[in-house]
């Protein structure tokens, strides 16, 4: 496509979103810790507690008409976007800024983002150019040395590609490409043949024929290449793997040598592809999800060159849109946002903005946006923190019952060789080189997604650089990477209320240290536990280990497919396992360290609520949230995470301190038995 829509690396790192916050005098006011006037009080803690923690929220807050779905994350996000507002608002004041300076490209690239008065007058003429590129097409050769050349600068049409360690070896990058190449979220909306999905399907057609139109197809041609589109897009998405399949670590590693992927698809050569890509010197890499690789290299012998030109083109206008005029915008919103999500109106155009500079110059305006939001004392605070919960996850596995001292050991070690990357890079990304103008939007990201490709294919066959960071610091999230067997905490979400510096103990535990258990402990769920401490993709457990292990989380599995948000629509619990297990670990590991801490201190009550209460009450107010149905259900087809109602009461159930803490008694809805209840770490 056009535009790089979504990172991949994602789909291998182990991502928990959450949101941050900002400290500017102009800003909206922080959001409170916890704030009782949320609370439902006539629903009791042991019934329901999410309920009863944000109960008067949900009956009162409307979603805006700009999301699909809104909560507490949302308003801290809003906060960070108020900073870099200002910052990049500020920054394009001026269009004399020396050239390649941090300024000059956040402040010229903004700016041609805004100016949609220009972008309303050119229409699509800033896409023709690439169109013309396939039309030019005369051969099959052709066209796989467009996609090769597509790639080279970051356009990924038909499969995914990216660098990244060596599952075998991770010290060292190779290439993997991957399945991709479809218009809606994934394979399931083109396979299933109930009557809502065949009726989204239909609708899907109808939106691509309108593109289609906008860009010179005459209504009867649109309608015939829409079909097109949908078939060929259905062809790849029975070929792909499901949600489910794709959280296997396995399933992402396929190692071939460019002889051995060249006999695979004979229709197609990696040989001339890496060449392409300046990777000539390339003696492998991983050709995952084989079974999607056949059916492309079939596609390309049989669907004749006029098909695949639609299809290139249909993916051309799908990923430029956003940079357009403000009609293939609103199409482009009409079915992605309004149709799937149920989203009612497009974001105000300085946050669509805000987010394109950010895909295109993100450490760029990352440093901006730290000088800003994030005081060094911060980073201090937080490494005492994870010092506490790595101490905290070391003394449970210690104690574990379930597991074998040879695996142990293993445990032990990787526990101990978490590295912690805190609030923003070492070493900023020098994007100085890259060519930005203010006017052309859509040029410019363009260069954004070409300057990003030509970075990401100069680490290939290189030795890995444990300094790299995966996600922008101004962005409200953190993750935990298997390949570096590391916790990483952008600056972006070290912000108010999860992360305070005036705030009680008990309130930053609850939040805060319940997100880096969570990171910690996906280095032990289901798909993390099986990289060892090096980061490589290595079985480091005993048999019966493994087999007690999976015994538990089952239980896990079968307690989160009973959730049903939608009547007829339930939590898919296999998908959901490993943040479902990491949410469970986590908050019991920052319990624990807030136990600790609090041994020094006198055991008193905060506004008529315990340490331990305020722990439990300052996660359940961080998961509140509201959806539009529509979202809700795309969500619970595609997100590993749960629901925020089943994020914030499913791990409680499990948890004796819980009970303990609230008087919960058997019987009660949020207390399980010994029997019943799932202890995993």
């Amino acid at each position: 496509m056009i535009i790089e829509k979504v990172r991949v690396l994602g789909l291998l790192c182990l991502l928990l979103a959450l949101a941050g916050n900002t400290l500017m005098a102009t800003e909206p006011p922080k959001t409170k810790g916890i704030d009782p006037a949320l609370f439902d009080k006539e629903c009791k803690p042991c019934q329901d507690f999410y309920q009863y923690a944000n109960g008067t929220w949900l009956q009162e807050t409307e979603i805006p008409a700009e999301e699909g779905r809104y909560g507490m994350f949302n308003l801290v996000r809003d906060r960070n976007l108020a900073i870099l507002q200002d910052i990049l608002e500020e920054a394009a004041k001026k269009s004399d800024h020396p050239r390649g300076s941090l300024k000059q490209l956040v402040g010229d690239f903004y700016s041609s983002g805004m100016d949609t008065k220009r972008l309303n007058k050119l229409g699509i003429e800033p896409l023709k150019p690439y169109l013309a590129d396939v039309d030019a097409l005369k051969s099959k050769a052709d066209l796989t040395a467009f996609i090769a050349n597509s790639h080279a600068l970051g356009r990924d049409y038909v499969f995914g590609f990216f660098g990244n360690s060596d599952f075998n070896d991770s010290k060292k990058q190779i290439a993997y490409t991957i399945q991709a190449g479809l218009g809606l979220p994934e394979r399931d909306y083109y396979t299933k043949k109930d009557e809502e999905s065949v009726a989204l399907r239909e609708k899907y057609v109808a939106h691509v024929a309108r593109m289609l139109q906008k860009i010179g197809y005459d209504a009867a041609a649109a309608k015939a290449g829409a079909k097109t589109v949908l078939a060929m897009e259905t062809t790849l998405a029975e070929a792909s793997l499901t949600a489910v399949e794709l959280r296997n670590p396995a399933t992402w590693y396929n190692y071939k040598t460019l002889a051995e992927a060249d006999a695979a698809t004979p229709n197609f050569s990696w040989t001339a592809y890496f060449k392409t890509l300046g990777l000539a010197e390339t003696q492998g890499f991983s050709l995952a999800h084989p079974k999607f690789f056949a059916a492309m290299d079939k596609m390309l012998a049989e669907r004749p060159l006029n098909d695949w030109k639609t299809y290139l083109k249909w993916h051309s206008v799908n990923g430029a849109a956003d940079f357009l005029d403000d009609d293939t915008r609103q199409a482009n919103f009409d079915f992605f946002k309004k149709t799937l999500r149920g989203v009612q109106a497009q974001k105000p155009r300085y946050k669509q903005v805000i987010e394109a500079t950010n895909a295109a110059l993100g450490e760029s305006v990352g440093q901006l946006f730290v000088a800003r939001a994030f005081p060094p004392e911060a980073k201090a605070r937080m490494m005492t923190m994870i010092e506490n919960l790595r101490g905290s996850l070391h003394k449970r596995l210690d104690r574990l019952d379930w597991m074998s001292e040879e695996t142990r050991k293993l445990a032990l070690v990787k526990v101990k060789s978490f590295k912690p990357k805190i609030g923003y890079p070492d070493r900023w990304r020098d994007q100085s080189d890259m060519k930005i103008r203010r006017d052309s939007f859509l040029a410019n990201a363009l260069a954004g997604i070409a300057h990003n490709r030509k970075y990401d294919l100069g680490k290939i066959n290189k030795p890995t650089d444990n300094n790299e960071w995966e996600m922008l610091p101004q962005v409200v999230n953190a993750y935990y990477n298997p390949l570096q067997n590391e916790i990483v905490f952008p600056a972006g979400i070290l912000q108010p209320p999860f992360f305070d510096m005036e705030a009680h103990d008990a309130d930053n535990y609850g939040a805060i240290g319940a997100v880096i258990g969570h990171e910690l402990m996906h280095g032990f769920d289901d798909s993390g536990s099986q990289f060892d401490a090096e980061g490589n993709f290595k079985n480091w457990w005993t048999a019966d280990d493994r087999q007690r292990f999976e015994a538990r989380t089952a239980k896990l599995v079968e307690q989160y497919n009973q959730y049903e948000p939608i009547e007829g629509a339930h939590v898919n619990g296999q998908l959901t396992l490993g943040e479902n297990i990491a949410d469970l670990g986590g908050l019991i590991i920052s319990f624990e360290a807030l136990q600790g801490a609090l041994a020094s201190q006198p055991k008193v009550k905060v506004e008529g609520f315990t340490p331990e209460q305020r722990f439990f009450l300052s996660w359940a107010q961080a998961w509140r949230g509201k959806y539009r149905d529509e979202t809700l259900k795309l969500r619970l087809k595609t997100d590993p995470h749960s629901p925020g109602q089943y994020r914030a009461n499913g791990p409680l159930t499990n948890m004796e301190t819980f009970s303990k803490a609230f008087g919960c008694q058997k019987g009660d809805p949020m207390h399980r038995t010994a029997e019943t209840r799932v202890v995993i770490w």
